[in-house]
């Protein structure tokens, strides 16, 4: 999943360019369900005018389907099950309320707000069908290379951190993402495999990183890794962080872990630049993967890069 478009809304006049920019952009993919899209930024864009008085629009996109989230840092929603029910809209909006954004036949309608410990509300527009691995990323401060990767082959991935922001840093990621696409190896022998690309890195100059080599069957999940690549599993309400041995990847010996899930257990694997607190607070609250990655990177004041991926259950 990625943000592939992002809006500051401060007046009407920014939610008018918002609904344009996005009308605009549907228009050349002959989207389905535009007209939803157009009502859901102005009802959604006018309730954050009305309330926080500034927050962000977010269009992101997961592989073919599109997702819709409206984002701000107020004092949050007091009952949010209140708030979706049916009569229930706020003054100078359509008319429609959340009720009738939850009634789409292909779109659900996800919330998460906190006014106890104050961080806003974020609500989300979703395709209904789900995938089992979700992850999310953003650059430090919006720079268009990153430091963070994340990549897939077959049954493993890698989730890693080079240090450092900038160009050098997108440039060492992408030689480990090249280095992994090449390479064949198993969770068995991963001390090799981060041997030599500790060796490589160095042979051409580049950074060093921290990393996670995932590998995820319908059995569960085998977790290898040094460094700080945080990890959360999840199994009902109950939420534990595990740790990774300190250090770069191939100065020291990485950890391995085996994790069976349950058809409602998560595991979350996030970047130092996601507020470990704060990510812990929504995933007691929040069921939906889609829902917790966005969270926990809006919420994530950091500055730096932010990368986070969310596994159910296998593949």
């Amino acid at each position: 999943m990625k943000i592939i478009k992002k809006y500051l809304i401060k007046d009407q006049s920014d939610l008018i360019f918002t609904r344009t920019d996005i009308k605009n952009f549907f228009k050349e993919k002959n989207f389905l369900y535009i007209d939803f899209f157009l009502l859901a930024v102005m009802e959604l864009g006018t309730n954050i005018l009305k309330y926080p008085k500034s927050g962000e629009i977010w269009l992101l996109q997961e592989e073919n389907d599109f997702l819709l989230a409206a984002l701000d840092k107020g004092s949050g929603i007091e009952n949010i099950e209140f708030s979706k029910k049916k009569g229930y809209s706020t003054s100078n909006t359509l008319g429609l309320g959340l009720y009738q954004l939850s009634q789409h036949n292909y779109y659900v309608l996800e919330i998460f707000s906190s006014n106890k410990n104050p961080h806003g509300t974020v609500v989300l527009l979703r395709p209904k069908h789900m995938t089992k691995l979700v992850f999310l990323t953003q650059n430090y401060i919006d720079l268009p290379k990153s430091g963070d990767f994340l990549f897939k082959k077959g049954k493993f991935i890698i989730i890693g951190d080079v240090s450092g922001h900038g160009i050098k840093a997108y440039k060492s990621a992408e030689f480990i993402k090249n280095y992994f696409y090449n390479a064949r190896f198993s969770c068995l022998l991963i001390d090799e495999f981060f041997l030599d690309l500790h060796k490589q890195l160095k042979e051409n100059k580049l950074r060093s990183t921290v990393l996670s080599v995932v590998e995820v069957d319908k059995k569960g999940v085998i977790i290898c890794g040094v460094g700080n690549i945080n990890i959360y599993l999840k199994k009902n309400k109950d939420i534990e962080l595990l740790t990774q041995k300190e250090g770069i990847v191939g100065e020291n010996y990485s950890s391995v872990s085996h994790y069976q899930l349950t058809d409602f257990d998560e595991i979350f694997l996030f970047s130092d630049g996601i507020n470990k607190k704060i990510l812990y607070n929504v995933l007691k609250q929040v069921d939906c993967m889609y829902l917790s990655l966005i969270c926990g990177i809006y919420f994530s004041d950091i500055k730096d890069d932010k990368t986070i991926l969310g596994v159910k259950n296998g593949l």
